[in-house]
């Protein structure tokens, strides 16, 4: 106890002393990684004002399925019920498919907001001589009031040929096979049929680095994001053998299609490819993208926001990958450049870490969807793992947030605006979601040898000041391998980075992730919050994430 009280006397007598840096301070305005418990809106995220916050994860342990994540998506109805749809593995399966195995689509449903799940119901299996035969699996469903009817729009295949499908359920119940086939029959839509009519022209983005025209095809992961009361509006991936491509068709009843002609509505090329990934904050391999694959469209506020995954190498998952999720937004459908997250994408990111469990490409199948019953917007997306305590979907929820510190939560995958001090420091931020408490990335730091007193972490804020109240401030902290403390400390200094005051807390850290939440009076004359954390123990590497500071 002596030891902790003289070196928190020391630390602050530093500081009194010149031993704050005057690295320009931020402005308040962050990328908020802490939530207010209030539902935050699409354009709250896009201005740094909302945060993705962790709710738990479906895992192979939890749920007793393998791959849980695979061909998942997620329908809310007007009620707030859930229903989460993904993929069946059906083992020995004999229709001449490889391995004899089958692939179909089951659901299951939820009444609290996915804390628990009934148990699945097979929706769709594949079916002896039909356009479905082997695979009948990575598609979405849409309910329909008017008609009282689903409609399952999915990716067929008959051990030859992929295509798509499409199949109904009479009803507000999905829970059960779905029979009713189209008018015309399946399949509905036949390889190229949509991206023929979008690659047309040699100009076209998906002409040019497809070879030329008609040159993609490969329909599929097919997102049905609106009903206008007449057209149905459906995003789907394409494929040239190496690059990935995403467009956008609509139909009335997923027989006939409009795809690019922009006179109806609908966008004369692909609305994402390589050439919009290639300048994400990613270490590409061989400093090329391949482009898009999946992606969501979430409409809101006169705005659609794609959520869309992009990789390297090859759009087949490959080990060593990377395979990551951007966000766009337009105010029109027409669009083939929509307009990229302003903070930088991606805003998910991969990992290629194979240590403890971690499998490649572990970011799949993302989904996006508002419920009508709280107004909060939900993410999910699948994270692969050879550990089945980590194999599965991640469920995130978006809030409205106040917190200061940019970059909090590690959301750009790197150290962006966190300054360590003292040479010998070490601060890493890594991309191995196993260790990790929410399964995204985390910041880990150490002292690089002896440890001086002056090894910490920190950031400044600057704030308008002139009101007095309350700086709350915390995080989520831990020692790898052993138990120690970490000094957490807000200083309050004026304009000149004058000392005016500091909190302090020292924090016992362990080898699990623990909460922190402290706080202390803020002075009027305050115009410069710095956020820091020390540590002492040169044996030991320490760990945080969701750091927060508000006032």
């Amino acid at each position: 106890m002596m030891k902790r009280m003289v070196m928190s006397v020391m630390i602050f007598t530093l500081a009194l002393c010149g031993f704050i840096p005057t690295v320009p301070p931020l402005s308040s305005t962050a990328e908020a990684a802490v939530g207010e418990g209030i539902p935050g809106t699409m354009d709250d995220y896009w201005n740094g004002n909302a945060s993705w916050v962790y709710l738990k994860k479906d895992t192979f342990t939890s749920t007793g399925q393998e791959n849980y994540s695979y061909g998942n998506h997620t329908e809310v109805m007007p009620d707030g019920t859930w229903y989460y749809f993904n993929r069946i593995l059906i083992k020995t399966y004999n229709a001449g498919c490889p391995n004899n195995d089958g692939l179909g689509t089951q659901v299951r449903k939820s009444t609290n907001k996915g804390l628990t799940w009934s148990a699945p119901v097979t929706i769709i299996a594949p079916t002896a001589g039909t356009a479905y035969s082997c695979y009948a699996t990575d598609g979405d469903a849409w309910y329909n009031p008017i008609e009282n009817k689903w409609h399952y729009l999915f990716q067929c295949w008959d051990g030859v040929t992929s295509r798509g499908c499409e199949l109904e359920r009479s009803g507000s119940n999905p829970m059960g096979a779905f029979t009713i086939q189209p008018t015309g029959g399946n399949p509905t839509v036949d390889p190229g049929e949509l991206w023929n009519s979008i690659c047309n022209v040699s100009i076209d983005d998906c002409s040019t680095l497809a070879g030329g025209p008609g040159k993609v095809d490969g329909e599929g992961t097919y997102n049905i994001f609106k009903f206008d009361g007449t057209y149905y509006w459906v995003v789907f991936h394409g494929y040239d053998g190496v690059r990935g491509y995403q467009g956008l068709a609509k139909t009335t009843d997923f027989q006939t299609w409009i795809a690019g002609d922009a006179s109806q509505g609908v966008p004369n090329d692909a609305i994402f490819d390589r050439l919009d990934s290639q300048s994400w904050r990613e270490d590409w391999s061989g400093g090329v993208s391949i482009g898009g694959g999946k992606g969501v469209i979430l409409q809101e506020g006169g705005y659609y926001y794609n959520l869309v995954e992009a990789a390297d190498i090859n759009l087949s998952c490959m080990p060593n990958q990377n395979w990551d999720f951007g966000l766009y937004r337009s105010t029109s459908l027409t669009n083939t450049s929509w307009t990229p997250f302003p903070a930088g994408n991606p805003i998910v990111y991969s990992s290629k870490v194979e240590t403890g469990g971690q499998s490649y490409c572990p970011a799949a199948y993302m989904g996006m969807f508002k419920d009508p019953t709280n107004d909060f917007i939900y993410l999910s997306y699948g994270r692969r793992s050879a550990d089945p305590n980590y194999e599965g979907v991640y469920w995130y929820r978006l809030e409205k947030s106040k917190n200061l510190l940019k970059n909090s939560d590690l959301w750009t995958a790197d150290a962006s605006n966190w300054t360590k001090v003292a040479p010998s420091t070490n601060m890493v931020v890594y991309r191995a979601p196993n260790n990790s408490w929410d399964g995204t990335q985390y910041m880990e730091f150490n002292c690089g040898g002896t440890c001086t007193g002056a090894n910490s972490v920190y950031q400044d804020v600057t704030i308008p000041g002139g009101t007095a109240g309350t700086v709350q401030f915390g995080g989520k902290f831990m020692a790898v391998g052993g138990t120690d403390s970490i000094l957490l400390s807000v200083f309050q200094l004026d304009i000149n980075y004058n000392v005016l005051k500091q909190d302090q807390y020292m924090l016992s850290v362990g080898p699990s992730w623990a909460a922190f939440d402290k706080s202390g009076a803020l002075l009027s004359n305050t115009r410069i919050l710095r956020y820091q954390f020390y540590f002492y123990n040169s044996s030991l590497n320490f760990r945080a994430d969701d750091m927060y500071m508000k006032y």
